[in-house]
């Protein structure tokens, strides 16, 4: 029944009535002709019924020998509703052009989502997943997936697991980071301990290994404190060297402070260049040029989101922070608290793990820079393992 209904809507069909005559011999010959006639109903004097569009001008024949006549009172379907339109091209075009576009889009992926990350970036998984065509605009309809997941993670070796899952025209890339293995104690792993720089031991703590060195023993950089090679009666008994040995160090650190120094600087003028972002086109909104001078840029993204996505449409903000030469100038007092400050950055950094007995900090103006000096004894741990190769 739907299907009858379809093929009249998709050829036309008519309802008409008729009047005078005999309606029956009107049916009769009409069924004889084989048109076909559907929701025949008598009102007063007519006859209404409806016939497909093709067929009505058949009726014409049977209805002057039933002594009647006929008039369409409602015509409908796909001829009809052209027919209505035709005098409007445009709108014809319209549909046309809006039925290729969607299969275009349709085809294509617009939204890009990396979700399981915490560790890695999700601009660095985007960047790798560009490479194998999932990018907004990429067309999708010959993606080999399970190859693109392989090749993902050889350039992704901090991720031990990635999919795409596709779903309509959002690439969902889901992944699962790697979980670093804890490094284990190899007692099978021959090595020695060596001093990492020069001083005086304080303590020692051998837990494997035969050691070198005893409490007091002055030793300097390189030095062997704790061999892997034991000796023992049956002859030497190769093992992996592990203790904990305290010396006493002096380390030294040195910064500078320049009175005078050119920087680039910010000028305070700020160039914006925004672009309409739509389905990858990036149509610019402004007029100038390129920019010569020295300059910082900032990207913003103000896209349309709908249920909680980022659809491909919205303005891009392009901006460049122009930046300027200048001079530099300091006293001597504020090149010295900017030494200062420098110097304990670099403590904080070299001798985070070092405890700190004496310091003796000197500074002077060398060449028109502000010279610190600082000299420190510390205790800390000056083992260094090295692997023992056995040949």
């Amino acid at each position: 029944m739907f299907l009858i209904r379809f093929l009249n809507w998709l050829f036309g069909w008519v309802r008409f009535y008729a009047e005078g005559g005999f309606p029956e011999r009107l049916l009769n010959l009409a069924a004889r002709e084989g048109i076909d006639l559907w929701g025949v109903r008598r009102k007063d004097e007519k006859l209404y019924a409806c016939c497909p569009a093709r067929q009505y001008h058949l009726l014409r024949s049977p209805a002057k020998r039933a002594g009647m006549r006929i008039r369409i009172t409602k015509k409908n379907g796909v001829p009809f509703t052209i027919r209505k339109y035709k005098s409007r091209s445009g709108v014809l075009v319209g549909l046309i052009i809006f039925a290729a576009l969607l299969n275009f889009l349709s085809q294509r992926v617009w939204i890009v989502e990396v979700r399981g990350n915490s560790k890695v970036e999700a601009k660095e998984i985007l960047s790798v997943m560009e490479e194998f065509g999932v990018s907004v605009g990429k067309d999708i309809t010959g993606l080999d997936v399970p190859t693109l997941q392989l090749q993902a993670l050889e350039k992704l070796p901090d991720l031990a697991w990635c999919v795409v899952n596709l779903q309509g025209s959002v690439a969902y890339i889901d992944v699962t980071e790697r979980i670093p293995t804890p490094e284990l104690s190899n007692a099978n792993r021959p090595s020695n301990i060596k001093a990492a720089r020069d001083g005086r031991i304080v303590s020692i703590e051998v837990y494997t290994g035969q050691a070198m060195v005893q409490k007091g023993d002055a030793v300097v950089e390189g030095m062997l404190l704790v061999s892997g090679v034991v000796e023992s009666s049956v002859g030497p008994i190769f093992r992996r060297s592990q203790a904990k040995i305290l010396a006493e160090t002096s380390r030294e650190l040195k910064v500078t402070a320049p009175l005078r120094e050119s920087r680039l600087m910010p000028s305070g003028r700020r160039i914006l260049q925004p672009y309409l972002y739509f389905f990858t086109l990036k149509i610019p909104m402004f007029t100038d040029g390129k920019i010569e001078q020295e300059n910082q840029l900032k990207v913003s993204e103000r896209m349309l989101r709908a249920n909680g996505k980022s659809l491909p449409v919205g303005v891009i903000h392009r901006s460049y922070e122009l930046l300027e030469k200048r001079e530099i100038i300091r006293t001597e007092s504020e090149a010295k608290d900017l030494a200062y400050r420098l110097l304990e950055e670099k403590k904080k950094t070299e001798l985070s793990s070092a405890e700190i007995k004496s310091a003796e900090e000197k500074g002077e103006l060398v060449n028109g820079e502000f010279v610190l000096t600082g000299k420190y004894e510390c205790i800390e741990d000056i083992s260094l393992e090295e692997q023992l190769i056995v040949e």
